[in-house]
């Protein structure tokens, strides 16, 4: 069969200049639905165990050894579930909580140099525990949130207020994703159904099909241009699977499924647009798996694993603007 392009592609550990060493006391409690931690290209933001949901907040400028004191926090006064760096402002941290308010925090110039207790603004409008919260990715002080309550609701941070309040999910929302160009909003529930939503024309699903049969956890992301759907998920017997939809034919079903492994964690993928590819590792496994995905069959092409030394945590990417593009690093 057809082999990809990419499957020479290798993982590298950067020097160990680069890192950030001795993180003590992290949260790896955070909910299945949250990545872990968060980056952006200045900062990172990592949950602790510490009462009070505090977050760490550290400057990738200044990689090396933490020191064994406790560094400054944001005390977000709520055990954390889920948390992301605005896209068009890098000092905005939106953190959704167990009381189900989210709450903005500005951090200052250069840094953290002192406990945060006060966030910029809090979100008030969910009646029960948030699941994860996504920025828009086209529009500036937009959020999406999802949560206990079966609501996916969406909010105006200049105006500080929910503007719009989507309905028809009937069971645990696991996982949602904003379309590359933001018309519209996909999402997946424990009720194993993929909905798609298109919020200005309607508060209602424009459209639903089939998810992944195991009601133990499922992700999605948008990829190929924005036309097809990729969601990881398990089947009835706990295998761990991706699934390839078409977006405009979701009632019709996956185009394709592959099992990958048996593993208790939900596969967390990220797709990189410039070359197709999907990453994908859960919270505790060593490995990453990566496939070429393509809109016609076979659809996925196996490319090389990246396998690290210790279990992960968790599992982000940095914005394609920190890519050494000399060095051919694409992601």
């Amino acid at each position: 069969g057809p082999s990809s392009r990419f499957r020479h592609a290798q993982g590298r550990v950067l020097h160990r200049d680069h890192h950030l060493t001795n993180l003590r006391g992290l949260s790896l409690t955070t909910p299945g639905e949250c990545d872990g931690f968060c980056a952006n290209h200045q900062r990172i933001a990592l949950p602790l165990l510490s009462a009070g949901g505090q977050i760490a907040v550290l400057e990738l400028s200044k990689p090396g050894r933490l020191p064994d004191a406790a560094v400054p926090t944001i005390q977000n006064g709520t055990a954390v579930a889920d948390l992301t760096w605005d896209p068009f402002d890098p000092r905005r941290l939106a953190v959704a909580g167990e009381d189900a308010r989210i709450r903005l925090w500005r951090i200052p110039e250069g840094g953290l140099q002192e406990t945060l207790q006060e966030p910029e603004a809090v979100l008030q409008g969910h009646t029960e525990k948030i699941y994860s919260i996504r920025f828009h990715p086209m529009a500036s002080d937009l959020l999406v949130s999802s949560s206990y309550d079966m609501t996916v609701r969406i909010w105006e941070l200049s105006a500080g207020q929910e503007v719009l309040c989507l309905q028809g999910h009937t069971d645990q929302i696991f996982s949602m994703a904003w379309s590359p160009d933001g018309k519209k909003l996909a999402t997946v529930s424990k009720d194993g159904r993929i909905r798609l939503y298109e919020p200005r024309r309607s508060s209602q699903p424009q459209q639903e099909g089939p998810g992944p049969e195991g009601g133990r956890g499922a992700r999605l992301v948008w990829v190929c241009g924005g036309d097809y759907l990729l969601v990881s998920g398990f089947d009835s017997r706990s295998e761990r699977r991706i699934l390839l939809y078409r977006a405009q034919a979701l009632p019709e079903g996956p185009l394709s499924v592959l099992g990958l492994d048996v593993a208790p964690s939900t596969l967390l993928p990220f797709y990189d647009e410039d070359t197709s590819v999907v990453f994908l590792t859960g919270k505790g496994d060593t490995r990453v798996f990566l496939y070429e995905v393509t809109p016609e069959p076979p659809y996925f092409l196996e490319c090389n694993s990246f396998t690290s030394n210790e279990p992960h945590k968790g599992f982000v990417f940095l914005p394609k603007t920190a890519c050494e593009v000399r060095e051919v690093e694409f992601a």
